[in-house]
């Protein structure tokens, strides 16, 4: 088999990245199907800078923050700036114009109706997990032992609103329970709700402040700062909720680069162990 030298090189200058494509002929160049597949295979790192504004989960606060601070020691110059909110007040914020390079919703549903109003485009990858779990004040008032004690006479409930994946994962939770707690358990439950809020956030502040029996949050709410004014009560996983966070890029993005780096470390070992040390579930598990 005869061997065909390197005859040619092409210099491809992007911002302060110098790309070099070598190709091998035969006689003729390749086509462009082939060149293109040649140039996939070359790796460049383009240059990370400026600001990447984040539209994120308010479940994904403390988690996203440490994320952010990875990578701006990695890329000297960028400059990582967050709104957190729930999924839906974030999915509207951009449909009427608010600027942002990335959206990172609490669920599937959100995302879905942001690429329908065309805010967000291309792929939009489930980057972590999260379960529910119960929480009470630090004195239990209401002296809830169990899960099903959410439908006791005269406990205070507070729960996210309905659009608020939370809120929808919180009244699948109660009236799956049905079954183990009773068939009115969810009747019961949701009448007890005596505040309804926009996020999760507000939902484990308000029974910090014992203004709430009980409410029901994500997993990764119950942080260390959180442990000390709130005891956790279990949710079985027969009537738990897996909650799938998906992360796209906007269709107003300004810093391509930044939101392309952002979701590679979401997406990388690095990132997933973050996330898990926030009690999130990572991808693979």
């Amino acid at each position: 088999m005869r061997v065909h030298r390197y005859q040619w090189a092409r210099m491809v200058k992007r911002g302060s990245v110098v790309i070099v494509c070598v190709w091998a002929l035969c006689g003729s160049l390749p086509g462009d199907q082939e060149r293109m597949s040649l140039l996939r295979t070359v790796h460049a790192q383009p240059t990370v800078t400026g600001e990447l504004t984040v539209f994120a989960a308010a479940s994904l606060t403390e988690a996203f923050a440490e994320v952010g601070k990875r990578l701006e020691l990695s890329h000297p110059g960028l400059k990582v700036t967050y709104n957190f909110a729930g999924s839906p007040v974030l999915r509207t914020q951009l449909e009427q114009g608010a600027s942002a390079d990335l959206f990172a919703s609490a669920d599937t549903v959100q995302m879905e109706q942001a690429k329908k109003s065309n805010v967000v485009h291309g792929d939009s990858p489930i980057f972590v997990k999260n379960r529910l779990i119960a929480i009470v004040p630090k004195n239990n008032p209401a002296k809830i032992a169990t899960f099903c004690d959410l439908g006791k006479p005269g406990v205070k409930l507070d729960l996210a609103n309905a659009k608020v994946p939370v809120g929808k994962y919180s009244r699948q939770s109660l009236a799956k329970a049905s079954a183990e707690c009773g068939a009115d358990f969810e009747q019961r439950a949701v009448k007890n709700i005596v505040s309804e809020e926009e996020n999760v956030k507000q939902v484990v502040t308000k029974v910090q402040l014992g203004e709430a029996d009980a409410g029901i949050v994500y997993m990764s709410d119950v942080t260390p700062k959180v442990r000390k004014d709130v005891d956790t009560i279990p949710i079985a996983d027969a009537y738990n909720q897996l909650a799938t966070y998906p992360i796209a890029v906007t269709t107003r993005v300004k810093n391509r680069a930044a939101a392309d780096a952002f979701i590679a470390v979401v997406l990388s070992a690095e990132g997933q162990g973050i996330l898990k040390a926030y009690s999130f579930i990572p991808v693979a598990e």
